[in-house]
């Protein structure tokens, strides 16, 4: 997303897109997590994707902020595979309006509105610093304080002798003793000038030492002031809440008391209520199971009934069906004839064997000739 967001940056969206079409400038994490209005985030990520896509010259027609978001996200694919874009996400992916495929369609559509306007990031360029890592330090420019005492002890002796002679001046009321050097004129409002220069060249400044105990002793100290003050104010006002929640509990309390003294009677009949729908409930489950064993039993039955009436089907077309005894007929017509030939071969037969018995037995009476054509009468 942060990649995204310098690049739209070099295309200045924030005064070509978010001023004229209204919208604030993006966040770091705006298509990345959903935001709390979605509608608003999807007509965002649409918006956007239009804006792109007439930066690339190209015809899309905006999608409103009250449109179909299935039929947004589904034009919105097909005008990615348009621009080559290997898109491997659904458009189901896009109606969210964040996510992976969101960031995937922007980065796309802007590589694609930089490579087309000629930009190139190019490597930034670091100036080579000339100044020494650590600078010199003057041994003698530190201020210490090992050496303020030399410093200040000529000024401090000074200002004793200075304070011994008035002493002395103010006791003796003689003019004798030792004679002071006369006081300078000096002007008020210059020597105030001049303490205003000198005294912050004065100051002694001491360098805190993050591992010094004392610098912890104080923070300890500090802090310690802090939380007991915090702690005084906060536990007056947990207690105030406390007793505002006791309050509202017993307001609660006495409230859910008296609901229930109301609706008892209400309560009373819905718990028959309850007991009754559980015993129809009871009863319709046992009905249900007898309905269930009923109907496989008519379902049995009735495929024995189909079993039936085929058989009875079968049984009446073989009755009324004359196609067997024409084909009887025509047997005993068959039989009538081969009988027929049969008796005539065991007469030729017989005639046969008696003439050869007559051979045998000699000549006799001659006998009539054999006339086939008397045994088919």
């Amino acid at each position: 997303m942060d990649d995204i967001l310098d690049k739209l940056k070099v295309l200045d969206y924030n005064n070509k897109f978010c001023r004229d079409a209204g919208f604030p400038p993006l966040t770091r994490f705006y298509f990345m997590a959903p935001a709390q209005n979605p509608n608003e985030q999807f007509f965002m990520f649409t918006s956007l994707f239009s804006w792109l896509i007439h930066k690339l010259r190209m015809e899309f027609e905006p999608p409103g902020q009250f449109d179909d978001p299935n039929a947004s996200a589904a034009n919105i694919v097909n005008e990615l595979k348009k621009l080559g874009v290997v898109f491997e996400y659904g458009p189901h992916k896009l109606k969210q309006g964040y996510g992976e495929a969101v960031l995937f369609a922007l980065q796309s559509l802007v590589d694609r509105v930089l490579a087309q306007s000629g930009f190139v990031f190019q490597k930034p360029t670091h100036k080579i610093d000339d100044y020494p890592e650590e600078a010199e330090v003057d041994d003698d420019a530190e201020v210490t304080t090992d050496n303020i005492e030399e410093k200040f002890q000529p000024e401090e002796e000074e200002e004793e002798a200075f304070m011994d002679a008035v002493r002395s001046r103010g006791k003796s009321d003689t003019p004798k003793g030792p004679t002071l050097p006369p006081r300078p004129k000096v002007d008020q409002a210059e020597w105030k000038l001049e303490v205003e220069r000198v005294a912050p060249m004065l100051r002694v400044q001491i360098s805190n030492d993050n591992k010094d105990w004392r610098i912890h002793l104080e923070q300890m100290a500090t802090n310690h002031s802090t939380i007991i003050s915090s702690l005084s104010e906060s536990k007056s006002q947990l207690g105030k809440l406390h007793g505002e929640i006791e309050k509202t509990l017993e307001k609660i309390s006495s409230r859910e008391k008296y609901i229930n003294t109301q609706f008892e009677s209400q309560i009373e009949e819905q718990r028959v209520l309850q007991d009754q729908i559980s015993e129809l409930r009871q009863k319709y489950n046992v009905s249900n199971s007898n309905v269930g064993e009923l109907s496989t039993e008519l379902a049995r039955i009735s495929e024995e009934l189909d079993a039936v009436k085929t058989r009875m089907d079968e049984i009446g077309n073989g009755m009324t069906d004359s196609q067997p005894l024409v084909n009887i007929k025509k047997g005993m017509g068959k039989l009538k004839i081969d009988i027929k030939q049969m008796d005539l071969r065991i007469g030729v037969v017989e005639h046969s064997l008696l003439q050869a018995k007559l051979k045998d037995k000699g000549p006799m009476l001659a006998m009539p000739a054999f006339n086939p054509a008397a045994f088919l009468v």
